[in-house]
């Protein structure tokens, strides 16, 4: 069962990704992720954290691939430094297939951003960021999920993207 957590990005994020109490999650599909992260860069306020994970389901072929590595992670802190910054978004950065050092740099500015507790608008631009940076990644995944799940061009239709939010 999903609690509600307190403060007015949780309950934001609870609102799109609960129903029946809390009994069940919902996964946003891409015009859901957009109306979520419409109201929470509108909601003038920042939480612990917000992932965002993204997944291609398939219902042709019964399958789904999760992109762990496109996986977006809005930590916000009491305070933080440059440096700080740059080794969040190393280490997240760690163990994946480099495209080129300036693509995985952008990516992870995009996908690993930190903030200030009292920094909505930081928050914001972060979420705008990601919002931006998914024209980008979305066919990036799509063409993985096509290989990873040997789909053919007929199949695509069949198959979506959702997205697993979680805040505290």
């Amino acid at each position: 069962m999903l609690e509600k957590q307190e403060g007015k990005i949780n309950e934001i994020v609870y609102d799109h990704t609960a129903y029946r109490g809390g009994k069940y999650r919902l996964y946003p599909t891409i015009d859901g992720l957009k109306e979520l992260l419409g109201e929470l860069i509108e909601a003038d306020a920042t939480t612990e954290y917000l992932r965002i994970n993204p997944f291609y389901v398939n219902e042709k072929v019964n399958l789904q691939r999760e992109f762990g590595r496109f996986m977006f992670f809005l930590e916000c802190r009491e305070s933080y430094t440059e440096e700080d910054e740059v080794a969040a978004i190393i280490e997240n950065l760690e163990g994946e297939e480099s495209l080129t050092p300036v693509v995985d740099w952008e990516k992870g500015k995009a996908l690993y951003p930190l903030c200030r507790f009292d920094d909505p608008e930081r928050f914001a631009q972060a979420l705008k960021n990601f919002w931006a940076y998914l024209d980008i990644g979305i066919p990036q995944m799509l063409a993985m999920a096509k290989e990873d799940l040997n789909l053919k061009e007929d199949d695509l239709g069949f198959g979506y993207f959702c997205f697993e939010i979680e805040s505290e």
